[in-house]
């Protein structure tokens, strides 16, 4: 994970609107102690240099406001994909043999109890419990694995046991995709400084302009800093696995879980 992903949503969105202020400041104080007889020209030049760079600050805004929605659609469709597969291969597994078929069941309930697990402890649990968890995913993949390899053997590589063995690899497929949406693609962190950069440097022009014209509105700088933080908080939260404003619904899961739970012959045994 990315370092910012520890980092409290309600402390990235003060931290911007405070240093966007004190950057007006600065410019502002700065420009106040520049007026003189070249005000005038000053002001044209400046009024462009502010047009311009908050332009295209609200730019660079929309582009990574963009990169972060189609992430969090990525990570949408992988999650769909393997609610998919696992129901494909809850169904598949009644064509094995009866002991492969109760053992395979088995572990896809517990793997559909792993994922809703999962998905709510990337809200509040460290970095090494959900690697914990991952990994776990992962010994699942290759019991359910060993089992379509089992049955492939014992019925000489027949067209039914092989639909469990495709519906497996495209849990896998998705389980991949899933983590290279969550953990890989992700807003690099030069854009995230140019961003933050431009915002400061922009706060500073529109405080310089407000300096030589020696007035300026408290409620238009904190306005602007609220909102410009705003949307960067957006993107920040769209872009994390761990989002906190926004949340990927996890019904399909759970409903998937219950009729599985319905289906099976027993109840599952824990997984040792």
């Amino acid at each position: 994970m990315n370092p910012i992903d520890q980092v409290p949503l309600l402390l990235v969105v003060v931290t911007a609107i405070l240093a966007q202020v004190v950057f007006i400041e600065i410019g502002f104080r700065y420009g106040k102690s520049h007026q003189g007889p070249s005000k005038k020209a000053q002001m044209a030049q400046v009024r462009a240099i502010m047009g311009a760079s908050l332009g295209l600050l609200a730019f660079m805004l929309a582009f990574s406001f963009s990169i972060a929605q189609q992430h969090f659609e990525t990570r949408t469709n992988a999650y769909m994909m393997e609610v998919s597969a696992i129901d494909s291969a809850f169904r598949g597994a009644d064509l094995l043999a009866a002991d492969d078929r109760a053992q395979a069941k088995a572990v896809l309930i517990d793997f559909a109890k792993l994922r809703l697990e999962l998905a709510q402890a990337a809200r509040t649990a460290k970095p090494e419990a959900l690697v914990a968890m991952i990994r776990e995913s992962e010994r699942m993949h290759d019991l359910l694995w060993s089992i379509a390899e089992r049955s492939m053997e014992g019925s000489g590589g027949g067209e039914d046991t092989g639909i469990f063995a495709q519906a497996v690899l495209s849990m896998i497929n998705a389980h991949d995709a899933r983590l290279q949406a969550a953990l890989f693609n992700r807003i690099s962190p030069v854009i995230w400084l140019t961003l933050f950069l431009m915002s400061l440097l922009s706060m500073v022009v529109m405080g310089f302009q407000a300096g030589l014209t020696g007035t300026r509105s408290r409620l238009a700088t904190w306005t602007l800093a609220i909102t410009f933080s705003a949307v960067m908080m957006l993107v920040t939260d769209l872009d994390r696995p761990n989002m906190t404003l926004f949340k990927l619904n996890q019904d399909l899961m759970v409903e998937l879980e219950n009729r599985m739970l319905e289906r099976a012959p027993s109840s599952p045994a824990s997984l040792q």
